[in-house]
């Protein structure tokens, strides 16, 4: 982060920094990168959206409104991406799935899943990788607890997907 941004931060009484993290969020929110109570979310959502049309080898993706279920962003060509921001080694869940041992068929939500891990400290995103919905039908794993699916950013995920984005190379 910027040196003089550091140094107003240190110089800050604890109510000051609270002020100055809610002045931080709302300019988030003005420049629509936080749309919701989900900030980490939004943030990685915002990130591959920017990510992918600035990069002209990727799809250009348009952001669906919100509350559009299953998935959070569509390609000029009519592929729906499902968005996980994760700032830890498991996606949130995907909703609307069938249970374990169904016997019915699945129905198709997404044709891509692209999985987000930001730091968990400063937010900034360090690796993008995409699946496919083949791909996640394998590597879903079931949460007892939540009831829902959801990924583990394993070796064998990570070697299956495709990696979009490394702070270590930049650009894949």
């Amino acid at each position: 982060m910027n040196e003089k941004v550091l140094e107003i931060y240190s110089e800050l009484n604890d109510l000051e920094m609270i002020e100055a993290c809610g002045e931080a969020f709302c300019e988030l929110k003005n420049r629509r990168i936080i749309k919701t109570k989900n900030t980490v979310g939004d943030i990685g959502e915002w990130f591959v959206i920017q990510f992918y049309n600035e990069d002209v080898k990727l799809p250009n993706l348009q952001e669906m409104p919100i509350g559009t279920k299953y998935f959070d962003a569509r390609s000029e060509d009519g592929k729906r991406y499902t968005i996980k921001t994760t700032t830890t080694k498991a996606t949130g869940v995907f909703h609307g799935l069938n249970e374990p041992n169904c016997e019915l068929p699945e129905e198709q939500r997404f044709e891509y899943v692209v999985i987000v891990v930001l730091h968990p400290d400063c937010f900034l995103p360090q690796e993008v990788y995409e699946i496919s919905w083949d791909d996640f039908l394998i590597h879903k794993k079931w949460s007892d607890s939540k009831k829902a699916w959801n990924l583990n950013l394993t070796r064998k995920l990570k070697e299956d997907a495709e990696l979009r984005f490394s702070i270590n190379a930049q650009m894949i």
